[in-house]
């Protein structure tokens, strides 16, 4: 891509500058005129020749006599210093190479004004590759080389450009300036701005969520454990709950029915088939026997004595016997007591 400069001094943000970019053939494949700060985004991507204006430059033809490489740029400096009103340490200097017969091509501009124009097109975005006389990059046959390049773009701004550039390394900006990035940065900004409201707005959401899942936990606990006078933390407490209960109902009394049934096996005789039902209430155990002898009859005093020992009390009843643990108010208890355990089995299908 290819600027044509206007002189220097007239150069600013707001200055429309032509360009025209070049495909690989040197063909125009596209040539505007747009301000400094519209034509970073056109230039990123391609290599960036900026042409200075025919008044900022001098550009003559020197012989210079044959010396080693290195030294060529301190002998053209000599021998200009008698063609320039100023000190040779305030211009910037570019020169071809030397030709066969002695010939260098010169050019040389006011070195601060070239400094501050290559830092406003960095400024600007624009990172500038090379800077030119118009010599440098006109036709051999050039009827004009004191015109600048304009618009329409024609063979002027096509041709190679040769190597006398003056951007000097000492007038190169000593970095790139953050003004290319304020659009990026701005939408950076604002794109956080936006996420961090959004973020805000899905963690109220998941608060309020979570706050209604804590009633309804709490309202669920409640339910299932109404003993429970506050609930704070509610799937500890229901945890809690839950263990001491599972505990409780692991634990037996000496009145429940399995170890009062396991002591009433120890008084049975050994045919069990005199057993025809049990029935257990509340701490006390009836049994329903085969060969009942009627209600006036009395228990064996084996029975009672080993029942005694087994610390039981053994009463007759009208069907059987009555077994509960002794002292425990054995034959004071009714069946269809609320909330009373109650338990009965019969044999044979005999009531």
């Amino acid at each position: 891509m290819r600027l044509a400069l206007p002189p220097l001094g007239s150069l600013a943000a707001a200055t429309p500058v032509a360009y025209a970019l070049l495909g690989r053939d040197r063909r125009v494949l596209r040539a505007d005129a747009l301000p400094l700060e519209e034509l970073a985004p056109l230039a990123r991507g391609h290599r960036l020749e900026a042409v200075l204006h025919p008044a900022d430059t001098v550009v003559t033809d020197l012989v210079v006599p044959p010396v080693p490489r290195r030294q060529m740029a301190t002998a053209v400096a000599a021998m200009i210093e008698p063609l320039t009103l100023s000190s040779v340490q305030d211009l910037a200097v570019g020169h071809t190479a030397r030709e066969a017969d002695g010939r260098v091509a010169v050019a040389w501009t006011d070195k601060t004004q070239l400094a501050r124009a290559w830092r406003q097109l960095s400024d600007a975005g624009l990172s500038v590759h090379e800077l030119l006389p118009t010599a440098a990059v006109l036709p051999d046959d050039d009827a004009h080389p004191e015109l600048p390049l304009r618009l329409p773009a024609d063979a002027r701004w096509q041709g190679a450009a040769r190597r006398w550039s003056l951007a000097l390394p000492a007038l190169r900006p000593a970095a790139a300036p953050l003004t290319r990035w304020h659009g990026p940065l701005r939408w950076a900004a604002a794109a956080a701005v936006i996420w961090l409201v959004g973020l805000n707005l899905h963690a109220s959401q998941l608060r309020q969520e979570a706050a209604q899942l804590r009633t309804a936990m709490q309202q669920q606990v409640r339910q299932a454990f109404p003993d429970i006078p506050v609930v704070v933390d509610p799937l500890k407490q229901a945890t809690q709950r839950r263990d001491s209960l599972r505990a409780a109902q692991g634990t037996a009394s000496e009145n429940d029915f399995l170890p009062l049934a396991l002591s009433a096996a120890k008084l049975l005789p050994p045919d069990a088939q005199r057993l025809a039902g049990l029935r257990y209430d509340k701490g006390t155990l009836d049994l329903t026997l085969l060969d009942d002898q009627g209600e006036t009859a009395a228990p064996d005093a084996a029975p009672v004595k080993q029942a005694a020992a087994l610390g039981l009390a053994l009463s007759r009843t009208e069907s059987g016997w009555r077994i509960a643990r002794a002292g425990g108010g054995a034959g004071t208890q009714h069946a269809g007591d609320n909330g009373a355990p109650r338990i009965q089995i019969q044999q044979g299908g005999r009531p």
